[in-house]
């Protein structure tokens, strides 16, 4: 449904929408397959994280990759202006971490939030990096 902004003088409900949105997909974003990769993350050396974020995120279907790129995207430019706003690529994982991903069964694990914020970090962090070099099969060129 449409939202008039003007309506509201909280500057919170937008993120609140994009939050609710994303929860309430019968599939997480980024996939219930992909869980399970995110958490084990911790065990990759730090200086490779990006490019193992880089490979999970390649691993997507198509649809989720293009949304995922738009809203990591989003989030990137977010986290440039976090000198004004306090949202820190660090912040924005923590609020927006365990609505990409969770898993098949159950609830997610207080354990389980630190490598779903890393790796949520690094996405937004590293957009150029991890989302770059993929194109959808439509717009690549011969």
């Amino acid at each position: 449904k449409p939202v008039n902004f003007d309506l509201y003088q909280d500057v919170h409900v937008p993120a609140v929408i994009l939050k609710t949105f994303l929860r309430e997909l019968p599939e997480p974003l980024l996939t219930f397959r992909v869980y399970n990769q995110v958490q084990e993350l911790l065990n990759v050396e730090s200086s490779l994280r990006a490019t193992r974020c880089k490979q999970i995120v390649e691993s997507l279907p198509e649809h989720n990759f293009i949304v995922a790129k738009f809203l990591i995207c989003f989030l990137h430019m977010v986290s440039q202006e976090s000198i004004i706003n306090k949202m820190s690529a660090s912040n924005l994982a923590c609020v927006f971490g365990v609505n990409l991903v969770w898993p098949r069964h159950g609830s997610i694990s207080l354990n389980a939030l630190t490598p779903i914020n890393i790796f949520t970090e690094i996405l937004i962090e590293h957009f150029n990096t991890v989302f770059g070099s993929r194109c959808p099969p439509a717009q690549v060129t011969p």
